[in-house]
């Protein structure tokens, strides 16, 4: 037994320099047998995906390169862009009920080097406009739902385990539904209009929002949070001085990013009679016009471009 106890402590015999040296510059480890089981599991899954969402006789592909002269020929079609312009655009501006601006925007024809050019209000700015106020009043509706989701859904925080456990699953519910589900949901329950939009992204946001914030507010430091407890604070006051403080550059951050992807999201619904920049790009793809489509996809990347630096600037002074 005593001899087994001082072979079992007996240190391990230290690896050459030159051997050391040839396993790090080696470029591919060696192969074992877990690493080649893995790796024929990764194939089958990849062949498995594969065969459920290649290419079939619908889609008309007979080689490789079938996808690239498609698109090829798409672009042809969009080239040039085109931007449609309103004859007429009456443009309002209304703050807290009171109308700051009311003017008529009329358009007008100009002949540069003999080419007409039409010279106005484009409608796919009016479309941005409102796929941004979507994005706004979407996202601060899904802001003040996730907020007291996220304290149920905390465990740090929440109250009971039981509580904890049904608003997670509450969440994985709302979080599971994508944003376009809810705008057909919305669409048959209120109408069309952008109020619809509003309404999905608010309720499409509110999942993952909540749980984001949950997990900033499990990530808090405890000891603030007892330190507040030991001068008498109450649940609410707790929150409010120690929770609060340490989560809200997060809430921040998050609720920022979450506007950015609802942008973007809000585009779609309009395909869906939800409003925004979708409901012109349906048009526009529904009468092959794929050189206005071009057009309002170059004014959308500006306005995109737009809101992610005023994003960047904002994420700057509160972080």
């Amino acid at each position: 037994m005593a001899s087994a106890s001082v072979k079992s402590q007996t240190p391990t015999a230290p690896v050459a320099p030159e051997v050391l040296r040839e396993q790090l510059l080696r470029p591919f480890p060696s192969l074992s047998l877990r690493g080649l089981a893995i790796f024929l599991a990764v194939i089958a899954i990849l062949s498995w995906s594969l065969s459920g969402v290649g290419p079939s006789e619908v889609n008309r592909i007979t080689s490789i390169f079938d996808p690239f002269i498609a698109m090829g020929n798409l672009i042809v079609r969009m080239l040039p862009p085109e931007f449609e312009v309103s004859r007429s655009h009456q443009f309002e501006l209304t703050v807290f009920g009171t109308r700051v601006i009311d003017t008529n925007i009329t358009a007008s024809t100009i002949t540069i080097f003999g080419n007409e050019w039409q010279i106005g209000w484009l409608p796919i700015i009016t479309a941005i406009f409102e796929t941004v106020q979507m994005a706004i009043i979407g996202t601060l509706g899904a802001i003040i739902m996730a907020l007291p989701l996220s304290l149920l859904a905390a465990r740090n925080v929440s109250p009971h385990p039981i509580i904890y456990q049904a608003t997670r699953f509450v969440l994985n519910f709302l979080r599971s539904i994508p944003e376009l589900v809810y705008a057909l949901l919305f669409v048959a329950a209120v109408g069309l209009g952008p109020f619809t939009g509003v309404l999905a992204l608010a309720f499409g946001s509110v999942g993952s929002l909540a749980r984001v914030f949950a997990e900033a507010i499990e990530q808090i430091d405890p000891a603030q949070v007892n330190a507040v407890r030991a001068t008498g604070a109450n649940g609410l006051q707790t929150f409010i001085y120690s929770v609060m403080p340490q989560a809200f550059p997060l809430f921040i951050s998050y609720s920022i990013i979450y506007f950015e992807g609802n942008v973007r999201h809000a585009t779609i619904l309009g395909v869906v009679g939800a409003g925004g920049v979708g409901f012109l790009l349906f048009k526009y793809t529904g009468t092959s016009d794929y050189d206005k489509v071009l057009g309002a996809a170059i004014v959308l990347v500006v306005a995109v471009t737009i809101i992610d630096r005023f994003s960047s600037w904002l994420r700057l002074r509160f972080i």
